[in-house]
């Protein structure tokens, strides 16, 4: 995306923003932080021991005495309501699951506090900082939840007291010379469902936010207040962006998100001036936005969200399907939008512009279906399975060529480039990626992706294809029920005819129902389209990797 301090003439020397997000900090999730919600009766207690190779902890840390620490987990009531209590490791049923049912485990809100202060004061540092500015970054996105400034109302299990660490963070990035984006992540009542939102509850859907009227006046004042504090902090040259509302689900009321966007907007607008970026969530259909939303507003975003890891047909791809799957898929989802004269497409609007606010180098394991395995063994042992793990050297090349392959596709119109941070899983870690090689340095502001990387189609063609030496698939397809909905398909000839599909691996093809493509999100995913995949998706399986 072209620096937002520029104008938007074709003779001045585009400026591409290269931001990484800061999940997991002031909005915590428990597949990039899980020893924080491994709660344990020592927590409870005030004794916030650490966990072997927890992030943010001291060099003479106290390690949990698993003999002493039990883990508080979830007990279902006869009713159906579950609280939390200590359980025995054995006989294991889950710890918190996002930050509404953490905040629900500590029955003092002081200790709550205090655990909480304990991750927002290490799991960021200065130094992490000068280390991204160092590898290219120019914007960091930073995820907040609603209760961050302490709007927490009687009854609700909200942790606040954040801010004061946001404001030390802001000051950091000022001296280092990074820009910030703040982004609404979590809304009450909750816009998605996700535990990226704070709640995270089945079915997935808007209907909490949209459909409360309270809710979504809440959420006014709530943006209102930060807004405010960014000027009354004095960080208002530091954070340069506001995030509305991130991925509000598709179900929203259409209505009342617009009316929300266009209020805040006008709060944005009002009290920081045209000058600071305005970026909204898709609903994960970018092309509904494609009618002259925000046509005129200059210097606003329209974020999409993109993942290979979210559907089945996607986490067994070949290397070289990834890849494909970018260059004829993913790059025309970054072009769906916004221009003045849809559907035929031809003419950019004088405001609103498409960005990527979320990819990873992840391509084969879902993150939600490895964090039960990884929570249960942090129960059972007191370690995080795969923290540590080494990438191979086939695997290391293959994420380089996908992240190029990604910042390339989504430069298309002029996007923000954003990856993920920290976390269980290795490729979603920006600066572990710098640190193995496996995410390049990023360009110079004024040189794009593919004019240093080369087009999608030449990185595919320099991309090696063994399947069974890059591709562990998580979970095991064998595992999946088969009778459930797993995922949209793909029937692209170019993206499902690479020669070096394995055939026949698991046996026999599973029965699969057929669902409508309006239900198509089941998790925090973006870019969405509905194909019918002519192959059939068991078929072509690299040998299975069993978890050690």
């Amino acid at each position: 995306m072209k620096d937002t301090a520029t104008t938007r003439s074709e003779e001045e020397t585009k400026r591409w923003v290269r931001g990484v997000n800061v999940g997991g900090w002031l909005l915590a999730e428990q597949y990039i932080t899980p020893y924080l919600f491994a709660v344990n009766t020592c927590h409870l207690e005030g004794d916030f021991c650490w966990y072997p190779g927890q992030i943010g902890a001291p060099e003479n840390a106290t390690i949990c005495d698993p003999e002493v620490c039990i883990p508080v987990q979830k007990f279902v009531q006869s009713d159906g309501n579950a609280d939390y209590h200590p359980r025995n490791a054995k006989e294991y049923v889950g710890y918190p699951m996002d930050e509404m049912t953490l905040g629900q485990t500590f029955t003092k809100k002081s200790v709550a506090r205090k655990y909480m202060e304990r991750h927002w004061d290490t799991f960021v540092t200065e130094q992490n900082m000068r280390d991204l500015k160092k590898a290219g970054v120019t914007h960091l996105r930073v995820p907040m939840g609603f209760w961050i400034r302490g709007d927490v109302r009687a009854g609700e299990p909200w942790i606040g007291g954040g801010w004061p660490y946001f404001v030390r963070f802001a000051k950091w990035c000022r001296e280092i010379g990074l820009e910030i984006w703040v982004d609404l992540h979590g809304a009450p009542g909750s816009q998605n469902g996700f535990d990226n939102s704070g709640y995270l509850m089945e079915p997935h859907t808007c209907k909490g936010w949209s459909d409360r009227p309270e809710n979504v006046q809440r959420t006014v004042d709530i943006l209102t207040d930060i807004v405010h504090a960014i000027l009354e902090d004095d960080l208002h040259d530091v954070v340069t962006g506001v995030g509305l509302l991130n991925e509000p689900m598709f179900d929203c009321d259409d209505d009342v998100l617009r009316n929300y966007y266009n209020q805040g907007l006008e709060i944005v607008r009002t009290a920081m001036g045209k000058e600071t970026s305005v970026f909204v969530g898709d609903m994960f259909q970018s092309w509904r936005f494609n009618d002259g939303f925000w046509a005129d507003e200059e210097n606003t975003f329209l974020d999409t969200h993109q993942y290979h890891v979210f559907f089945e047909t996607g986490r067994a791809f070949t290397p070289r399907q990834h890849i494909a799957y970018l260059c004829r898929h993913n790059s025309v989802e970054v072009v769906a939008c916004c221009y003045e004269d849809a559907p035929n497409n031809t003419i950019p609007t004088k405001g609103i512009r498409k960005i990527v606010g979320e990819w990873t180098g992840a391509y084969d394991s879902l993150p939600t279906g490895m964090a039960p395995y990884i929570m249960k063994t942090i129960a059972e042992t007191g370690v995080a399975p795969h923290l540590n793990r080494t990438l191979s050297k086939d695997r290391t090349e293959f994420v380089e060529n996908f992240v190029k392959a990604q910042m390339v596709t989504y430069e298309a119109k002029e996007d923000l480039v954003s990856s993920g941070w920290g976390g269980a899983y290795a490729e979603w870690d920006f600066l572990r990626g710098i640190r193995e090689g496996w995410m390049p340095r990023l360009p110079d502001p004024t040189v794009s992706s593919e004019d240093l990387y080369g087009t999608c189609l030449e990185i595919y063609n320099q991309t090696n294809d063994d399947y069974d030496a890059i591709v562990q698939e998580y979970p095991d397809p064998r595992d999946l029920d088969w009778t459930k909905y797993q995922g949209w398909d793909a029937d692209d000839d170019f993206v499902m005819s690479d020669p070096l599909i394995p055939e026949n691996r698991y046996g026999p093809k599973p029965t699969r129902n057929h669902i409508p493509w309006t239900i198509l999100v089941i998790v925090a995913v973006a870019g969405l389209w509905c194909v019918n995949r002519r192959k059939d998706v068991c078929n072509r399986r690299g040998t299975y990797e069993e978890l050690k």
